[in-house]
């Protein structure tokens, strides 16, 4: 255990200026740039407040990308504005996931994210088994927890030495 001690090497949250090369070296690399340089200072001055900025980053850079204007090879304000900035990225998401879900199914996600938060508004860590055990529709729950997963709106952890899995509403994708 000593040994590997000796090899790993801590990194603390990124600086501005690392942020500022993560947000657009990506983007030149592709021949792509922002149409603002303000965009680009927002996002950095929400991340520099975000604890795990560098996954929310990762997601809000991914749908940005997305809605890219390929014609001038631009990052536009316009789709900057619509995703609802780095803030409103994974609520948008989540939104568009949960609007293709059938009206039952929707219902069915409510009632689930009822369970995964507090009477406090915080997260709460739930068993998976007792989640989908205590549903009246346990097949149905399943599916849509593991739909969730995939659509990066809830983790799904197993506890160590093979503890119960756990589910909870992701904090940064």
């Amino acid at each position: 255990m000593n040994e590997l001690g000796k090899g790993l090497f801590f990194l603390g949250p990124p600086t501005a200026d690392g942020l500022r090369e993560a947000i657009v070296q990506p983007a030149e690399l592709a021949g792509y740039r922002f149409e603002t340089p303000m965009m680009v200072d927002e996002m950095i001055e929400h991340l520099e407040s975000t604890p795990a900025a560098l996954p929310l980053l990762q997601f809000a850079a991914a749908q940005l990308w997305e809605s890219r204007d390929p014609r001038r090879k631009m990052l536009t304000e316009q789709s900057y504005s619509d995703l609802g900035g780095i803030a409103g990225a994974l609520v948008s998401h989540a939104d568009k996931v949960i609007a293709k879900l059938s009206p039952d199914v929707q219902t069915l996600a409510r009632g689930l994210f009822v369970q995964l938060v507090t009477a406090e508004r915080t997260r709460a860590v739930r068993d998976l088994d007792e989640l989908v055990e205590t549903s009246p529709n346990k097949a149905e729950v399943g599916r849509l927890i593991d739909h969730l997963v995939e659509s990066r709106l809830l983790v799904v952890q197993t506890g160590s030495g093979g503890g119960a899995a756990t589910v909870e509403i992701v904090t940064n994708p």
